[in-house]
């Protein structure tokens, strides 16, 4: 190899070693601050989504086999995130609340000269004003710069591995927590309850977080060389990234409500059927894979096919699962409970308030504030912090516009590369776990974790690079 060729894959592998650096922080280390709430969390998830812009701005200029302008497609990405950031800011000092002396009392009310606005906000402070938006926008930050800066699914795969094992850490952890609760540790008891789980303060957030990870596992597992004999599928890598994935999943169902589980199951299901697919023993995937059938008896074929009858067995009993648990799900949530009327009432009153200001919405942090003055005596006028959806909740927040101005690019993004190249078997679990996290949203809260917002970002720009990448 040339000196200048050492040269610029230096350059190169530097800024990928940066970028590897800088996602796994923001998944991670934000995580560890109950699941990334908090001024604390939210001051390291700003910071680290400052790194990638750095990244990708600095790293042209000292590679100069660096995609044309990557600055510019970077610029283009990220807009639509720092349109939604500047208009949080603005909308904050534009304030649709104000207080009201009423008997000597100061009691919250809506304002005469700003209420009617379009770019107004509800919100209790700039802290839950501004919030919101630095989550997206430092994910966005991060998201996109691995389509930038990186054409390797190799980069991509270790990448997913580093920040799954992160994941797998905090599971073990909170697996010690609750054996430790179970058990009546004194201190534990003082610091943990039984709601929380891990780092986490609510275990459904954390379902959603190990979830995520999880699918990440899969995806990189199926990158790895496939194995078609029993005995050497088990002693493979693919069987080891698959057994962490799986515990994953097992975390994930064990801290999920009933709502999620269907989800769950139904990711496994998809993952499975395509890497059962990618165990038949044709020739071409005999040829993809190094191998040749050296006897085409009966034997020989049975014994290549094994693992295609695992994969598709494993993909059948999950899909089954997934069945039973939405009925589980159905049954749970149409239950005349309390909670459920009670719930029921709040997303009327909410959808209602979402639809006088459909555009643009209310603001970011204003759900509590706008459902107080607005909540009605059948459910005692008690302030609520979010209703059975992340989509009502993100309605009545952003409006329409909004909602798209943030996931246009993302939604753009896949589509093109769909259009262009095609989904490969990775691309495919991965947007299958995407868009069951999506789907979710309409009947679940899974993006009021910080760290589950950040880690779907990523997830979403790891497809958008994988489906791109050039070097596998």
């Amino acid at each position: 190899m040339l000196d200048e060729d050492v040269i610029l894959k230096s350059t190169r592998y530097s800024s990928e070693n940066l970028l590897i650096l800088n996602i796994f922080a923001i998944a991670c280390l934000p995580a560890l601050f109950n699941g990334g709430s908090g001024a604390v969390a939210l001051s390291i998830i700003f910071s680290l989504g400052i790194v990638a812009p750095i990244n990708v701005f600095t790293f042209p200029s000292n590679w100069i086999d660096a995609p044309e302008y990557s600055r510019l497609k970077y610029c283009a990405c990220i807009f639509p995130c720092a349109a939604a950031f500047c208009i949080a800011l603005f909308r904050f000092f534009t304030p649709s609340l104000d207080f009201a002396s009423i008997g000597g009392v100061e009691a919250l009310r809506l304002s005469a000269e700003n209420s009617g606005k379009i770019f107004s906000s509800a919100a209790p402070s700039f802290f839950d004003s501004m919030s919101d938006a630095i989550i997206i926008l430092s994910s966005a930050l991060c998201a996109f710069s691995i389509f930038i800066i990186t054409k390797s699914r190799f980069v991509l795969k270790n990448m997913m591995l580093l920040c799954a094992a992160a994941a797998a850490a905090l599971s073990l952890f909170g697996l010690a927590m609750d054996a430790l609760l179970e058990l009546g540790v004194p201190a534990v008891q003082r610091v943990y309850s039984e709601r929380a789980f891990s780092t986490f303060a609510d275990k459904a957030e954390f379902s959603y977080y190990a979830y995520i990870w999880a699918s990440a596992l899969f995806a990189a597992g199926i990158y790895t060389f496939q194995r078609f004999t029993i005995s050497g599928m088990f002693a493979s890598l693919r069987s080891m990234i698959l057994a962490f994935g799986l515990f994953l999943f097992a975390i994930a169902l064990y801290t999920s409500s009933p709502v999620f589980r269907p989800f769950i199951f139904g990711t496994l299901a998809v993952s499975f059927l395509i890497y059962a697919f990618d165990a038949v023993a044709t020739k071409s995937n005999l040829k993809r894979h190094g191998r040749q059938m050296t006897s085409h008896s009966i034997s020989a074929k049975i014994k290549l096919s094994a693992p295609f009858a695992l994969y598709l067995a494993l993909s059948i009993s999950s899909a089954i699962c997934a069945v039973f648990s939405a009925q589980k799900a159905a049954d749970f949530c149409g239950a005349p409970t309390p909670e459920n009327i009670e719930m029921l009432k709040i997303d009327s009153d909410a959808m209602a308030v979402a639809g006088e200001k459909k555009l643009f919405g209310w603001g970011g942090g204003s759900f509590q504030n706008i459902m107080a003055l607005n909540q009605g005596d059948d459910i005692k006028n008690a302030p609520i912090k979010s209703p059975s959806s992340s989509a009502i909740s993100a309605f009545l927040e952003h409006g329409y516009c909004g909602i798209a101005l943030i996931a246009a690019a993302p939604f753009l993004l896949a589509l093109y590369v769909l259009c262009k190249f095609g989904i490969s078997k990775s691309g495919a679990i991965i947007l299958a776990a995407a868009l069951s996290l999506v789907a979710a949203a309409f009947v679940s809260t899974p993006f009021a974790a910080p760290s589950v917002v950040i880690s779907c970002w990523i997830l979403i720009g790891t497809f958008i690079a994988w489906q791109n990448a050039k070097i596998i």
